[in-house]
C-alpha cells in the first residue's frame, strides 16, 4: 500500500528542495492541474486519470468517477490513498481544496524563489507553512477499507465515530469497503465563494457511491511484471535521437523511470550517478525515463533538475509506445527495471527509492541470471 497526498503540497515540496526551478513547477500545478500527489518516505505516487473524470486507485482496489457538477471544478478536488494501519488495509481520502488555499500555496511559492538554497532554517519555516495548507482542506468522502482478519484497531473507530453514515460498498475476500460521509459539511473558515462551491460539490456526495467501483486491490508490482519487453523510438532530454537499439550496448541497462515533481526521485540522482560510474567496468548502463514529459516546460524543468544533480548518463523523453504500455501500469516514482541487451526486462520490477548498495546487489543478480 502506498501513500499519497495533495497535488498542491507536492509541488510544494518539490519547489522547496529545488527552489531555483520552482516556478516551473506551481505552473504545472496551478494551470495544466496534473494529479499528483505527495512523497512518502521513499516513493510519489502518482494517479494516472483514464478518463478525464475517473480516478483509478488500483493497489486500493477503488476507482470512481467524477459526478457531473464536480468536473468543472477538478481543481478544486483532492484525491488520496493511505498506507495500511491496524486492521485498515488503506483509505481513499478525497477533500475539496479551497481557492483561498491555493491562493496561499502560489504566494508561498513567490516567497520560496527569495529562499537561498542554503538557508535550511527559512527553507524549514516555508514547508512547515505547506504542509500547515492541509488542514485547510474541506472533507468530502471517504472509502475506507477494512481487513477482516484483523483486529478492530483504534484507527477504525475513529473513523467511524467521525462520520454519521458508514454504508457497505461491497466485499473483495477478507476486505470490507466502506463509504464514510456526513450529512452536511463543515463550512467554517471558507470565504463566501469557496463556501457556494464547496455546498455545491457536497451536494452529490450522498450519490456518490453510484460513481464508485470496487475490484480486488492489484499491486503496482504485480501490474508491473505483467510488461516483459522494452522498446522505444524517441529522443532524450539533450534532442538526441534514440531507439531500442542502444541496449545492444550494454550487457544490462538499469531504467530508473522519475518525474519533476518527485522529490524523492530527484534526492536519489546523485547515488544513481556515482552508481553508474561505478558499474560501467561491469558492462552496465543506467538510463532515465521522465514519466511526466513529452511536455515543453517538463522537459525544460528536467534538463534544470539533472544539470544541478550533476546527471551523466542519458534521460529519456516516453514516446507513445512507451506511454501506452510500460508507463500506463506505473502509478508511482520512483519506479526501476532492467533489461537485457535485447530488451527484455530481467527479474521484478523496483518500486520506489532504494540505497545505491542495494541497487548494485539488484545490478549483481540480474547479471548473474543472464549468465
Amino acid at each position: 500500500m502506498k501513500i499519497t497526498a495533495s497535488k498542491v503540497l507536492t509541488v510544494l515540496i518539490v519547489c522547496i528542495a529545488i527552489i531555483c526551478v520552482s516556478i516551473f513547477i506551481l505552473t504545472l500545478s496551478v494551470n495544466k492541474n496534473p494529479i499528483e500527489s505527495n512523497k512518502s518516505k521513499n516513493k510519489t505516487t502518482q494517479v494516472y486519470n483514464t478518463e478525464e473524470s475517473e480516478r483509478v486507485f488500483d493497489d486500493l482496489g477503488v476507482k470512481f468517477k467524477y459526478p457531473d457538477k464536480w468536473i468543472l471544478k477538478e481543481k478544486s478536488i483532492d484525491a488520496y490513498a493511505t498506507e495500511s494501519k491496524e486492521n485498515i488495509y488503506g483509505q481513499l481520502v478525497v477533500s475539496f481544496i479551497p481557492d483561498e488555499t491555493m491562493e496561499k500555496a502560489k504566494q508561498l511559492n513567490k516567497e520560496s524563489e527569495k529562499i537561498s538554497e542554503t538557508d535550511t532554517v527559512k527553507i524549514k519555516e516555508i514547508s512547515d507553512k505547506i504542509m500547515s495548507l492541509t488542514n485547510e482542506f474541506k472533507d468530502l468522502f471517504r472509502v475506507v477499507v477494512v481487513d477482516k482478519n484483523k483486529k478492530e484497531g483504534a484507527l477504525q473507530k475513529e473513523l467511524f465515530s467521525k462520520y454519521k453514515n458508514k454504508d457497505l460498498l461491497g466485499k473483495e475476500g477478507q476486505l470490507e469497503f466502506y463509504l464514510l460521509y456526513n450529512d452536511t459539511p463543515n463550512t467554517d473558515g471558507l470565504t463566501p465563494e469557496s463556501q457556494k462551491d464547496y455546498e455545491q460539490i457536497y451536494s452529490e456526495v450522498k450519490d456518490i457511491k453510484k460513481f464508485i467501483q470496487i475490484n480486488k486491490p492489484i499491486s503496482e508490482v504485480e501490474k508491473l511484471n505483467q510488461n516483459n519487453k522494452f522498446t522505444f523510438n524517441t529522443k532524450t532530454l539533450n534532442n538526441k535521437k534514440v531507439d531500442s537499439s542502444i541496449l545492444k550496448d550494454s550487457k544490462l541497462t538499469m531504467v530508473n523511470i522519475w518525474a519533476t515533481y518527485c522529490g524523492p526521485c530527484i534526492g536519489e540522482m546523485p547515488e544513481l550517478q556515482k552508481l553508474y560510474e561505478e558499474v560501467k567496468k561491469d558492462d552496465v548502463n543506467i538510463i532515465g525515463l521522465v514519466s511526466d514529459t513529452p511536455d515543453k516546460d517538463n522537459e525544460n524543468l528536467a534538463k534544470q533538475i539533472v544539470s544541478k544533480k550533476g546527471v551523466k548518463y542519458d534521460n529519456l523523453i516516453p514516446d507513445k509506445n512507451i506511454t501506452d504500455n510500460l508507463l500506463k501500469d506505473v502509478s508511482g516514482v520512483p519506479t526501476t527495471f532492467f533489461v537485457d541487451s535485447e530488451g527484455n526486462i530481467v527479474g521484478d520490477f523496483i518500486v520506489g527509492v532504494v540505497s545505491k548498495t542495494e541497487y548494485k546487489n539488484e545490478i549483481e543478480k540480474r547479471l548473474q541470471s543472464l549468465n
